[in-house]
């Protein structure tokens, strides 16, 4: 910690330099600006009058003396509007204030994660806002002290970002809390506006000079207005180029040292998930604000387009690179593996070039299995109805499964036990390299038993090294598609082992229109865990892709596909999509399990682990339901 403290002084003490250096900068650049605009003045003085020199001429000490007052009152006007810190700029931007008692849900899940930062650091909690017009994910931190010290996130960023996400966001903006970068935010700001004063001016009058189209009828000073701003904008186009040239030499090299900060501050890679939240978002970061240039660099990540020139912060895919290599690499081969269902003329896409390995991760068996049309039965009809979790819990078990259950060995047969069962029922193939005795002990328990021992043999397991992992996962692979044949829940089941060997891959984000075909087979396998005839999956499935797919789309949906499935690489997908968008995979899975019949147990183990898999915690959703299946019941 004494070492964090200090490094946090270094860097402060380091902005405080950086601030004067800056700032000398910034006068020799105003300077320049004004020999620059007397040149330009003295050519069209002296087209007018040739008597007159270009250098210098009889009305330079007016026209000087005219822009330095507009350059000195845009400074003074900032500093007065920022005498209140951070507030003062989120209500120049017209952000909304957060209140515990007017917020969304995603509002809320901000503000907790603010105070829970906060908390961490031994810091004052910060004020909150929101630009609520802004879709691009965005945030940016401003403040003079504690008191008033402010992160404005935009309305894009609580849409998009899931709370890993947005915690990783949030601690950029406090590491620039605790480094003092965000009092040099509001110094720069406050200097450059004399360099942007021009510009703002001329694009504010010539905005006065466009009619909204609803208002047809004209008047004459349009034209005047739109030329006169256009002139002013053009004048004050090179201080901005100039503000962006110093900007571009002083502060282009701190984004990545503060993503490398703040990675070691919050010892983890929430940070990455947000810059390749951003990767894949059709807005990227980008705010349409009148302020968007003035606020360039206080922001986590460009606020202007990625085409203009000179950008502080470095592109999304460097910042990916230097982070992470192989992330990026890896965001790259998802991509290529949807290649084959893109149109042709959007193959060309530009991909940096990497020669760097990816870390393999393990791969279902081939040759793929099919889905699993009809659901392995219960061997009893009053094994059906769930059972609650504390019941499964604290339900007395054969002596023969507790001692299996105390070493990591002995879990391992468990867990392949539960899967052959699963698989073979009662009919396990006799040289099946199995333990049998477990076999037969839990062949004389209730078969809603078997998930919770399944959980309990998943947190005995102990260190495995990877090679080995990897063969155990595929044993358990070779034996649930044993047939040729994979279900939802077999899969899920082992997706939970893979998570506990450290093999799970993290989530790539993805965008929902090509992860469309994904949610189908995700869909036909739902309905398949379900205890339905044939006619009725049907029904629901076409009801179900009506309300996933566009009209003018159906007709590719409609058929069932018989093709090979891959329910890893689809769970994979969907848990990178975006968050409202994993919502709504899951509100349609909920119909899908439960609507006016009772929920089976192996129903209401894969809504969990589904739940699980896509990143959300489960134990209310799985409450609900069961006080729902009382309801059905009585």
């Amino acid at each position: 910690m004494k070492t964090r403290r200090a490094e946090i002084v270094f860097t402060a003490q380091h902005h405080q330099r950086n601030l004067l250096i800056a700032t000398i900068i910034c006068l020799f650049a105003v300077a320049l600006t004004l020999v620059v605009l007397n040149f330009s003045f003295g050519l069209v003085v002296h087209y007018l009058k040739p008597s007159q020199n270009v250098g210098w001429n009889d009305y330079s000490p007016i026209f000087l003396g005219f822009v330095s007052t507009i350059m000195l009152s845009s400074v003074i006007y900032d500093l007065y509007v920022f005498r209140k810190g951070g507030h003062s700029l989120a209500k120049q931007m017209g952000a909304r204030y957060l209140k515990y008692d007017e917020c969304a849900p995603e509002e809320v899940a901000a503000l907790e994660l603010t105070k829970k930062l906060a908390c961490r650091f031994n810091i004052d909690v910060p004020t909150v806002y929101v630009l609520p017009h802004e879709v691009g994910v965005n945030a940016l931190t401003a403040g003079h002290h504690p008191q008033d010290t402010v992160i404005i996130l935009t309305w894009g960023a609580l849409q998009n970002l899931d709370e890993l996400e947005l915690y990783g966001l949030l601690s950029y903006a406090f590491n620039q809390i605790l480094t003092g970068e965000m009092q040099q935010n509001i110094r720069l700001k406050i200097l450059f506006s004399a360099l942007t004063a021009f510009n703002q001016i001329g694009s504010r009058i010539a905005r006065y000079g466009f009619r909204p189209y609803g208002q047809r009828k004209p008047y004459k000073l349009e034209t005047v207005l739109v030329a006169t701003g256009g002139f002013i904008w053009l004048m004050g186009s090179l201080g901005l180029l100039i503000s962006r040239l110093i900007k571009f030499m002083t502060l282009s090299g701190r984004t990545l040292k503060n993503d490398y900060r703040t990675h070691e501050l919050i010892a983890n890679d929430t940070n990455l998930q947000t810059l390749l939240r951003i990767y894949v978002h059709h807005a990227g970061s980008q705010i349409h604000s009148a302020y968007s240039e003035s606020i360039a660099h206080m922001c986590f990540a460009n606020s202007l387009s990625p085409q203009s020139w000179l950008n502080i912060h470095p592109s999304i895919e460097r910042r990916i690179y230097s982070l992470s290599p192989s992330a990026l690499k890896e965001l790259q081969l998802e991509n290529l593996k949807r290649l084959k269902t893109q149109p042709f003329f959007s193959l060309f896409r530009p991909f940096s070039e990497t020669s760097l390995e990816v870390k393999p991760i393990w791969i279902p068996p081939k040759p793929l299995p099919l889905l699993r049309l009809s659901p392995i039965g219960t061997t009893s009809k009053d094994e059906i109805k769930p059972l609650s979790a504390e019941i499964r819990q604290n339900m007395q078990r054969p002596e023969l499964l507790n001692r299996a259950l105390q070493t990591s060995t002995g879990a391992k047969e468990v867990l392949i036990a539960i899967f052959m069962i699963r698989q073979y029922r009662e009919f396990i193939p006799k040289d099946a390299l199995v333990s049998h005795a477990i076999i037969d002990t839990l062949l004389t328990i209730d078969e809603r038993l078997y998930i919770q021992i399944f959980y309990d043999a998943c947190h005995r397991l102990s260190y495995m090294p990877v090679s080995t992992a990897r063969q155990f996962l595929t044993r358990i692979a070779c034996i649930i598609q044993a047939d040729g044949e994979i279900g939802l829940l077999d899969h899920l089941l082992l997706e939970y082992v893979r998570a506990k060997l450290n093999l799970l891959p993290p989530h790539m984000p993805n965008a929902y229109d090509e992860a469309l075909p994904d949610t189908i087979r995700l869909i036909d396998a739902l309905l398949h865990v379900q205890q339905f005839n044939s006619a009725t999956q049907l029904k629901m499935r076409q009801k179900v892709i009506q309300e996933l797919v566009p009209a003018q789309d159906w007709g590719k949906y409609l058929k069932l596909s018989d093709e090979p499935i891959d329910l890893s690489c689809i769970l994979h997908h969907l848990s990178g999509l975006l968050l409202r968008d994993r919502l709504k995979v899951l509100g349609i899975a909920e119909q899908c399990l439960w609507t006016d019949h009772v929920i089976t147990q192996d129903e209401l183990d894969v809504l969990e682990l589904l739940y699980w898999r896509l990143g959300f915690e489960s134990k209310e959703t799985v409450a609900q339901i069961q006080k729902r299946n009382n309801v059905v019941i009585a």
